[in-house]
């Protein structure tokens, strides 16, 4: 069966050729792969979060207090959807509510002590199954591990 190479625009608006981004197939297979470790990591890690609500706990750790909006942003949500997902953080202590100091009409959501520990904790598990899967490659294939990461965080970093 003949798959087509990809050829998608580059974010300054040109084409990127098909040849550098590779096949369908290629590009599934690390889909496929990027979507199974992070599932793996994830459900060998402590903790009873939903995708959603680690991925929004992680943003409040990672960018200190932030509105309900600009989590929404961070996230790709709806500003309802963040605030549920807060609420639900709330609820399990990971996170607070604190008076916006620049705008006393707005709240800022910060993560509590609980929810530092908590991340600390999931961090490590997470880590440690990691290393325990790496440590099975030989040193060649965590050498191409090593080497893609920073094409890897560059992607994250271009993401719109």
């Amino acid at each position: 069966m003949y798959m087509p190479t990809i050829a998608p625009s580059d974010p300054r608006g040109s084409v990127v050729p098909a040849d550098v981004v590779g096949s369908a197939d290629d590009l599934d297979r690390l889909r496929v792969a990027l979507l199974r470790l992070s599932r793996r990591i994830r459900a060998n890690s402590v903790g009873e979060l939903t995708p959603s609500q680690f991925s929004m706990f992680v943003s409040v750790v990672k960018f200190g207090p932030c509105t309900i909006s600009h989590l929404a942003e961070l996230e790709h949500v709806k500003a309802p959807s963040a605030s549920k997902i807060v609420a639900a953080l709330e609820g399990l202590g990971l996170v607070e509510r604190r008076e916006d100091p620049e705008d006393r009409r707005c709240s800022v959501i910060v993560a509590t002590r609980a929810g530092h520990d908590y991340f600390d904790e999931v961090r490590v598990a997470g880590r440690s199954w990691l290393a325990s899967r790496v440590s099975m490659l030989d040193a060649d294939d965590v050498g191409l591990i090593d080497a893609a990461l920073p094409a890897l965080e560059r992607l994250l970093a271009t993401e719109s």
